[in-house]
């Protein structure tokens, strides 16, 4: 027998979660599914960066006020709590094949008022989504991980998901179930998308590394590959990442040759211990044109992804 709701919620990040929360604070009977059995689990690439900070984008401004303890955005009048571990990022770097870089903003003189100037922080994802979880179980929200969608269909009084064989009815839907959408696919909503490409990623996560001082991003193009040495919110702590469009590069091998081979760069990792490791495919699509259909509203990444705006 189906469960009946007035909201179902398919996704459990960041967009989810909030939905899910402002619905069963306004009195909406919610459900949110989600595929993962640990919702707050991140298991792909992500640096945990915030950015920009205090400065418009998409008509809101993220603020970031530690002594609070909220991450705020105050053109929609809401914000979030985040009691966990930060570091400021001040910018980035572009590095060339021989070393040479150039730098967005003159880090060492921006430390010196990190309030005013840092650009953004880094942050523990898995603790943000731990708060917005349990805002979200507090609000009356029926919450269901390893809750794999398989499929959706139009009903008479709305929609109708189906997740491990088990039927969930809505009103509405809300999919914010990522990059690589399945409500999106299962609702042919990608067939007027414009394919862009396949992009992998794979990260060390280190510390004890001797490098240049960073304060956000540094971006290395070099002869046989791109990486990236992002901050985060741990001291001393950064990502290594290699990415790549082109299928079947070895993204493991160019990080073992950047690290121990590479005379130029391969001294910043001399001391280096690596403390874990996380990877992600993801298939890169345009935007969708208009975000709703049949009661659905496609949020994040489902509808959209930052990288094509980069």
């Amino acid at each position: 027998m189906a469960k009946h709701y007035d909201l179902i919620t398919v996704g459990g990040g960041p967009a989810g979660l909030m939905a899910a929360r402002v619905a069963g604070e306004n009195g909406i009977k919610t459900a949110l599914l989600e595929r993962k059995t640990d919702i707050t689990r991140v298991r792909r690439v992500d640096g945990g960066g915030l950015v920009p900070l205090n400065e418009y984008m998409c008509g809101e401004i993220l603020t970031f006020t530690p002594e609070a303890k909220r991450i705020g955005f105050p053109v929609s009048g809401f914000s979030i709590s985040y009691d966990g571990p930060y570091q400021d990022m001040f910018g980035f770097r572009i590095y060339s094949p021989g070393g040479t870089f150039f730098s967005f903003g003159d880090h060492q003189k921006l430390r010196e008022d990190p309030e005013k100037n840092r650009v953004g922080v880094a942050i523990d994802k898995a603790l943000m989504l731990q708060g917005l979880l349990k805002d979200t179980e507090a609000a009356g929200v029926d919450i269901f991980s390893g809750a794999n969608v398989t499929g959706i269909e139009k009903i008479a009084s709305g929609m109708q998901v189906t997740a491990n064989g088990e039927h969930f009815e809505g009103t509405f839907v809300i999919a914010a179930d990522g990059i690589n959408s399945r409500i999106a696919r299962l609702m042919g909503m990608n067939k007027e998308r414009k394919f862009i490409g396949t992009l992998a990623d794979r990260v060390w996560h280190l510390e004890g590394i001797e490098i240049p001082q960073v304060a956000g991003i540094s971006f290395i193009f070099n002869t046989y590959g791109f990486f990236f040495v992002t901050t985060v919110c741990h001291k001393n702590q950064y990502h290594l990442g290699a990415s790549t469009y082109p299928p079947g590069e070895d993204l493991e091998a160019n990080l073992n040759k950047i690290v121990n081979e590479d005379k130029v760069f391969s001294p910043w990792f001399k001391g280096a211990r690596k403390t874990g490791e996380t990877a992600c495919v993801v298939n890169l699509l345009s935007p969708i044109e208009e975000p709703f259909k049949d009661n659905v509203l496609f949020v994040g990444d489902s509808a959209w992804l930052m990288e094509l705006s980069n």
